[in-house]
Formats: structure tokens, C-alpha cells, sequence
């Protein structure tokens, strides 16, 4: 009997590639949601240290022009996080759609693997009967010789 193959084993093949593919965009948006996750802690710590030396500045007394100079460049990094925020919110949203994305060519794969594996079972079965077949054939064989060779 010939080997086993898997009627639909191109398709297969083609599918994992895509599961790969779609994997591998789902890392790259999560690496980005996280990059701005820490671009935006960054903003925050760099808000806070700075604030921090505003108010110490201000205990041992600055001008107007520092207290302004200080209040702009807090103000451009509320800013920053404002806009960083935004992306962040959309990076989510992008993370979201592409785990559907994996979700989906994960269950397509699933479906071609136990479809594989019935077909695998009913050719286990299949070779079990040619083999039982087989067996038969060289008992009834061996009985025909031994019978001819009784009544010689």
C-alpha cells in the first residue's frame, strides 16, 4: 500500500505560513504599544523631576522668565503624553484587531491538523484491513497446499 499523504497538505503549509506571518505582525504591534507605553512613563517621570525643581526653584526664588521657561517645557511634555496617549490608544485598538487576526488563522490551522489527522486514522484503518486481507489470503493459501498435500 502506498505512504500516507495528506490530501490537503499545500494548504496547510500555506496556512502555518500565514499563522507565522500574523504572529510575527502581533509582535511587532505589541512591541510597539509597549514603546510607547515606556515613552510615555518617561514623559511622566521626566514631568514629575521636573516639577519637582520648579517648586525647589521657586522656594530659594527664580524670575518670571525661568517660572515661565519651566511651565513651557512642562506644558510640551503634557503635550507629548497628550499625543503619545492617543497613539497608545490606537496601538491598543491595532493589537486588539490583530490577536482577532491570530485568533482566526490559529482556528483555520486547528481545523486543516484534525482533518489531517482523520484522514491519518481512516488510512491506519484501511492498511489494517489490507493487511487483514493479506493474512487471510495466505492462511486459505497455505490450507489449499497443506490439503493438496494430504490427499497425495
Amino acid at each position: 500500500m502506498k505512504k500516507f499523504k495528506f490530501t490537503l497538505s499545500r494548504m496547510l503549509d500555506y496556512k502555518d505560513q500565514l499563522l507565522d506571518e500574523e504572529k510575527n505582525k502581533l509582535a511587532l504591534l505589541r512591541q510597539k504599544k509597549q514603546e510607547i507605553d515606556d515613552h510615555i512613563e518617561s514623559l511622566l517621570r521626566e514631568l514629575d523631576k521636573l516639577s519637582e525643581t520648579m517648586l525647589q526653584e521657586q522656594e530659594r526664588g527664580i524670575t518670571a522668565f525661568q517660572l515661565l521657561s519651566y511651565e513651557s517645557q512642562r506644558t510640551n511634555i503634557r503635550r507629548q503624553i497628550e499625543q503619545l496617549k492617543k497613539e497608545q490608544a490606537l496601538a491598543k485598538l491595532e493589537v486588539k484587531r490583530q490577536v482577532q487576526v491570530v485568533v482566526q488563522a490559529t482556528q483555520e490551522v486547528s481545523k486543516l491538523d484534525k482533518l489531517q489527522d482523520k484522514q491519518l486514522e481512516e488510512y491506519k484503518k484501511m492498511v489494517m484491513k489490507a493487511e487483514e486481507l493479506e493474512i487471510e489470503e495466505f492462511v486459505s493459501s497455505r490450507r489449499i497446499v497443506t490439503q493438496s498435500q494430504a490427499q497425495e
